[in-house]
């Protein structure tokens, strides 16, 4: 029997013929590759923690993260103090899964219980008064007009 000429065609890289496994970036975890490119927990807890001293006079201990996604922020936060205590507020069900089973279980067990994530709205969420309120990476750009994202900053001051 003659080859059929795509048995002959050559193996071309990238190409669907060449591939039979999935790709990289198919495969990837697309949370540790948010973490990776735009978190910097360990400067942005210091940067805060700093900052909040010399204008408060005092140490902070309780942070809101708001649009916390896979929480890794307020891990950072419990992790560096025993009386810091964190609240992580986010819309998205599977990241708060995902930063309950990656993040948080990477913490200390006296760590984790000085966490609460909660599934809800940052601009309808009644938490207890905090000293810190983080929404990082521009998540609040969410906020399409004037009146929303002015809304959501009268809410959290």
């Amino acid at each position: 029997m003659k080859p059929s000429s795509e048995q002959n065609q050559p193996k071309i890289k990238g190409s669907k013929r060449h591939r039979s496994l999935p790709s990289r970036a198919e495969t990837a975890d697309r949370h540790a590759l948010y973490e990776k490119s735009v978190q910097a927990t360990d400067f942005e807890y210091e940067f805060v923690d700093t900052n909040f001293t010399r204008i408060r006079g005092r140490e902070a201990h309780v942070l809101r993260e708001d649009f916390c996604g896979t929480a890794r922020m307020c891990c950072e936060w419990v992790s560096h103090r025993d009386a810091n205590r964190a609240i992580g507020v986010d819309l998205d069900t599977e990241v708060l899964t995902w930063g309950r089973e990656h993040n948080l279980a990477e913490l200390k067990s006296e760590q984790r219980v000085r966490i609460t994530l909660l599934e809800d709205n940052v601009l309808t969420v009644k938490t207890d008064p905090v000293d810190v309120i983080m929404a990082m990476n521009f998540s609040w750009q969410i906020f399409m007009d004037r009146d929303s994202l002015h809304g959501y900053f009268e809410k959290v001051r």
